[in-house]
């Protein structure tokens, strides 16, 4: 079962930037590959473009819908994918699947509502989920 964790974004960082800071972090220390979820392809091109251009002083390695890239662009849950999901789609993901799951809230009042249905969904799961203030 998946450790699950929660960044709750306290100030005016938009949840794409701070998404783009995982997955960096995520190369930089040679953590498992990370497999970023969506549900709109729009929203995925959009942050295959944002990936490209987010830090001009290094590369963030990733690929859409390729399991061998260190960072997994997808609007789909492949069965042979091994690693971490950082889900940002709307329904929460099968925690049995992935080593972590990270799950991102903006600071709104309506995505923290959504955030909250996603904790308990986990919680009835049996996984208590870590919180993180960024």
């Amino acid at each position: 079962m998946a450790d699950v964790g929660f960044y709750l974004i306290q100030s005016q960082i938009r949840q794409v930037d701070l998404a783009c800071r995982i997955c960096r972090k995520s190369i930089q220390t040679a953590q498992q590959p990370l497999l970023v979820k969506f549900d709109d392809l729009d929203a995925m091109q959009q942050f295959d473009a944002l990936l490209w251009q987010f830090d001009p002083a290094s590369f963030v390695a990733h690929d859409i819908d390729s399991l061998h890239s260190p960072i997994c662009l997808s609007l789909t849950l492949p069965e042979q994918f091994k690693g971490d999901c950082l889900n940002l789609g709307q329904a929460i993901v099968d925690p049995q699947r992935f080593g972590r799951v990270l799950e991102i809230i903006e600071n709104t009042d309506a995505a923290k509502a959504v955030g909250r249905e996603r904790f308990k969904a986990y919680r009835a799961l049996g996984i208590e989920p870590v919180t993180y203030q960024v």
